[in-house]
């Protein structure tokens, strides 16, 4: 038992997931800065929503610090964007990832400290993982640091790469990073769904109803086709309730894990769009990356694989041939 955990430990988990997750957070934040470019002076400029005075007041009772404390004029405010753009966008190719990393996480948590009116549950789930995020080797898969390190061995950290010792301890690092990204997940859920059972419109099943009535909420013929089926809302404030809080055991078993994982997609999907919390829902789902294995995925490819050459088999199939008299 002693031996398998130590084994697990010292073996980086879900590389693939956790490249996956940084792309998903990538363009969830490259999506947020180029979306507001238009009105980036708005939300983050000295006259804005929340003037520069009432910033600094936030950030001198709490005693934090941010990008923006660079000054109130505009130019930070574009360079705190554009440049943004720019790290995220290295962040997505994983360029560099350990500092873009550490680029984005900073960002991420100045543009919100800047302006607290815009956050939403998504925002925060990425604010607290991009730290985390900042310890895993979440450049394993899909990034330019893999196709680099492919190409060009560098001697310099050959006899570091070839020490047990220290590879032992950078796969724990990266383990507990990982598992710290996970249980955050986790319980998120969990309390989500234990407020929920709390709540008399989620007992009586009537909260999926009401918060589709919500002005910001609403989204056209969608959420009226949806007021035509009630007992539709009704089951889906129930099962979300229930589902949310059987999240964890779901995780413990290798088959109701997919189907853990299945339904919170379908779940986040449904909130895209019959709420338009698109950014959220992108994030949640890049979140559930991080549950499966690198084996799951390669069975999950297998499975895909198979699947697609059996369509191919069929459609590449001749027509049986009749021979011709003569």
């Amino acid at each position: 038992m002693i031996n398998r955990l130590i084994n697990f430990l010292t073996t980086k988990q879900s590389l693939i997931g956790l490249s996956l997750v940084r792309i998903i957070f990538g363009v969830a934040m490259l999506y947020e800065l180029a979306l507001n470019i238009p009105t980036r002076f708005l939300l983050w400029g000295p006259n804005g929503i929340v003037s520069y005075e009432a910033y600094q007041k936030i950030t001198e009772s709490n005693n934090i610090h941010t990008l923006f404390d660079l000054g109130p004029d505009l130019w930070v405010v574009n360079a705190v964007i554009f440049g943004g753009i720019a790290v995220s966008i290295l962040y997505i190719i994983g360029f560099q990832t350990r500092i873009m990393g550490v680029l984005i996480a900073i960002l991420m948590f100045s543009i919100y400290t800047r302006d607290y009116s815009i956050t939403h549950g998504g925002d925060n789930m990425l604010r607290l993982l991009l730290v985390y995020l900042i310890f895993a080797k979440t450049n394993a898969y899909f990034s330019v640091d893999a196709w680099w390190r492919k190409r060009r061995k560098k001697k310099l950290f050959a006899k570091i790469r070839d020490n047990q010792g220290i590879r032992d301890f950078v796969a724990i690092i990266h383990n507990f990073a990982w598992i710290t990204c996970v249980i955050q997940l986790i319980f998120m859920y969990f309390a989500s769904g234990s407020y929920k059972v709390m709540g008399e419109l989620w007992q009586n099943g009537t909260a999926l109803y009401y918060a589709s009535r919500v002005q910001e909420f609403y989204t056209p013929g969608i959420n009226d086709l949806l007021w035509k089926y009630e007992p539709l809302l009704i089951f889906a404030t129930y099962a979300t309730t229930i589902f949310q809080v059987a999240f964890p055991f779901l995780l413990l078993n290798r088959y109701t894990k997919y189907f853990a994982i299945f339904s919170a997609c379908l779940l986040h999907i449904g909130i895209a769009v019959s709420m338009g919390l698109v950014d959220f829902s992108w994030v949640m789902i890049g979140c559930e990356c991080m549950l499966l294995f690198d084996k799951d995925y390669h069975q999950l490819a297998v499975w895909w694989k198979r699947i697609f050459s059996k369509k191919e088999t069929k459609t590449e199939a001749p027509p049986n041939e009749t021979p011709v008299a003569t």
